[in-house]
């Protein structure tokens, strides 16, 4: 590790302690962007809701198990103290940023397209081989060929025009 490198953890290792961003950057003699970028080339993941959520649930255990022995204290032996500790740390919000619960569920569950697709496919998945292999063959062809070789088996034009005067026998 080059001395850049030592120099960048111990910012992050100090950040994560609890000093701040400005007396980092003074202790250090840059500015504070300076500061954040290094932490941000550290600390290179993106965090997003599902992260969120998980350091929600860790918060919020280490905050009960926390709590339990002031709220056994407050109950059992009337501590005011331990009851208002309680109190403060159940209005206290698991983390300073703030998560969206729904939002993360509802990303977890298929968007109303996805449904929507998901049924059409196993629709197509369903049907005969013989019909998967015609409807395979017209997109491979193209509606405009697959037309023309119809009509032309009809003994139409393939502009749609009866060639004959007669009706094609369809009793075939």
């Amino acid at each position: 590790m080059d001395q850049d490198d030592e120099r960048d953890e111990a910012i992050v290792e100090a950040k994560i302690a609890g000093t701040s961003t400005r007396a980092l950057a003074k202790q250090y003699g840059c500015t504070s962007r300076d500061i954040e970028r290094m932490i941000d080339a550290k600390l290179d993941y993106e965090l997003d809701n599902r992260q969120r959520l998980r350091l929600v649930k860790v918060s919020t255990e280490r905050i009960l198990s926390l709590m339990k022995p002031f709220y056994e204290k407050a109950v059992k032996d009337k501590d005011v103290a331990a009851g208002m500790l309680c109190c403060k740390l159940e209005e206290r919000p698991p983390t300073n940023q703030r998560i969206d619960v729904y939002q993360v569920e509802a990303q977890q569950q298929p968007t109303q397209y996805e449904r929507i697709r998901d049924a059409i496919m196993r629709v197509v998945n369903e049907a005969p081989p013989a019909q998967r292999a015609v409807i395979k063959k017209m997109e491979e062809l193209g509606p405009e060929k697959v037309l023309e070789l119809i009509n032309a088996g009809n003994g139409q034009a393939p502009d749609g025009q009866v060639t004959g005067t007669e009706e094609p026998d369809r009793s075939k």
